[in-house]
């Protein structure tokens, strides 16, 4: 009988990552430092380099960098962002390549592109619990980046966490920025929603200054945006990276060890709270029965008892 021989194992693993931004946006810069901490813990054993990235690149450029890591030699190219039109110029030219997407935007493709996902709206339910119980006004605002899928699913887990605590009706105040980072703008919006009587703000894009100045209440996204603005930021959702980083290498690690071909997957693929991909940070100046309240509610989540449904249809300024 013959059998087919496993690959050799691998010991070093060559990953180069293209951003849509910088370190310096959060997007970005939590994806780095789950980079660094998976190239800690060394899965499989294996070698990572530390993070090798170009930052700010997009279409045709993308194509450049994207061509110039494969010649160069790396086993993953992750294109952080909706780079699907690159990646399908270049997958079957570089069959050997582990090609990630990341986010909205992108087209399931296969093959050798993966499609990581993030879904935030288990810990922005508990943000938008927050919210409720400390609005006054009951009106609550939001001043995102993009109106993208995995936009509008954290924007609805948020007012559903605040209308889960609020009685009587929401005014929500919804805006959008156009643009992934642009902090002028992010003020300018915020301060209008402010002048509308908002006291309650989540945070897609960052403005914590205008919440601060104002003496109202900011909830951030991705990071912990506290210590930033301590007086501003009640809460923030924590974006951890490492499950979607560990599954594309183990994905990558099969295929160099089984000979099979590369598998991505054609639709977006997330990991939930429980299995580690997502957080909330509460502000210590919260009271504690705010607190507790919330606490039960992520415990609650986080067995399962508690499910956050998953919606991405557009909210409206009311």
């Amino acid at each position: 009988m013959t059998t087919i021989a496993s690959a050799k194992a691998p010991t070093k693993l060559k990953i180069a990552g293209i951003l849509m931004t910088g370190p310096e946006q959060a997007w970005d810069g939590t994806f780095l430092k789950a980079w660094e901490e998976v190239k800690a813990e060394k899965p499989h054993g294996l070698e990572i380099n530390k993070p090798i990235f170009t930052e700010g690149v997009w279409n045709d450029t993308a194509d450049t960098v994207a061509s110039l890591y494969a010649r160069k030699g790396f086993d993953i190219i992750w294109m952080h962002g909706s780079y699907s039109d690159q990646v399908k110029k270049l997958q079957k030219k570089y069959p050997d390549i582990l090609f990630v997407v990341s986010g909205s935007g992108n087209e399931g493709l296969g093959g050798n592109q993966y499609w990581a996902y993030i879904r935030q709206h288990e810990s922005t339910y508990l943000q938008g619990m927050v919210a409720g119980l400390m609005t006054k006004t009951n009106k609550i605002g939001m001043v995102g980046t993009f109106p993208a899928d995995d936009v509008w699913d954290a924007v609805n887990g948020f007012f559903l966490g605040a209308k889960s605590v609020i009685k009587g009706d929401i005014t929500k105040k919804i805006t959008f920025i156009e643009s992934w980072f642009d902090p002028p703008k992010a003020r300018e919006a915020s301060n209008a929603q402010i002048s509308a009587g908002v006291d309650q703000i989540y945070m897609d894009a960052t403005a914590f200054e205008a919440c601060e100045k104002a003496g109202i209440f900011a909830h951030g996204k991705y990071k912990n945006w506290i210590p930033v603005s301590p007086k501003a930021v009640m809460t923030s959702s924590i974006l951890n990276w490492k499950p979607s980083i560990k599954w594309i290498i183990d994905e990558w690690y099969k295929v160099k060890t089984t000979g099979q071909p590369y598998n991505g997957n054609t639709k977006p693929k997330w990991f939930s709270m429980a299995e580690g991909a997502g957080d909330v940070v509460l502000n210590d100046r919260l009271p504690q029965h705010i607190k507790d309240k919330v606490l039960k509610a992520k415990a609650d989540i986080l067995s399962g008892k508690l499910v956050v449904p998953v919606i991405v249809g557009p909210v409206k300024s009311d």
